[in-house]
């Protein structure tokens, strides 16, 4: 039975998405060299063809479509907690001196950096984990496959291991640590 909440139809549109993103991004990126300013066909003929190998990558899209969820949902938050700023009187020219020119600014660089690589990392092993499967990548290698409830559950053991959290902990406060440390007139 067909329901207004059915997306089954869109579900075969989901190459659309990573093919346009592939070629606008690496549009842009060869526009930013000046052999390509000149050429920009060319820039246009290599960013349609890399778009088009990707397709072919089945792992390419579905990290695409896992990873594009998560971005809209962090740049949400940082529009509504820039909202919350101003909704306090802070004006928005100082909100962005702070995060591009001020004292803050490396250390916002670093945490969209690393919110960067935690959607992009966490997306790429957990569609290779429903694609190939790390149990079975390490049982091919010859070395014995961990036997246990699932791969989901031992990654989450994993991440909250007591000691990756130590090493997380001792990690950031040495980054901060060095980053306080280096600061111009801090």
């Amino acid at each position: 039975m067909a329901t207004p909440l059915d997306i089954g139809l869109l579900q075969k549109f989901d190459i659309i998405f990573p093919f346009l993103l592939i070629m606008v991004i690496v549009y842009v990126v060869l526009t930013r060299w000046s052999y390509f300013k000149d050429n920009q066909a060319i820039a246009f003929l290599v960013a349609l063809a890399m778009a088009i190998m990707s397709l072919f990558n089945p792992i390419v899209v579905k990290t695409i479509n896992m990873m594009a969820p998560w971005f809209v949902l962090v740049f949400i938050f940082m529009l509504l907690v820039f909202m919350a700023y101003t909704a306090f009187g802070i004006k928005e020219d100082t909100i962005i001196d702070t995060i591009t020119k001020g004292k803050y600014a490396a250390d916002f660089g670093y945490w969209v950096l690393a919110i960067v690589l935690i959607i992009g990392i966490g997306s790429l092993t957990t569609v290779i984990s429903q694609e190939q499967g790390f149990l079975d990548l390490s049982s091919e290698n010859g070395s014995i496959a961990p036997t246990g409830p699932g791969e989901t559950s031992g990654f989450w053991d994993t991440i909250f291991h007591p000691q990756l959290l130590g090493m997380v902990v001792i990690l950031l406060i040495g980054l901060f640590t060095i980053s306080r440390l280096s600061a111009k007139g801090g």
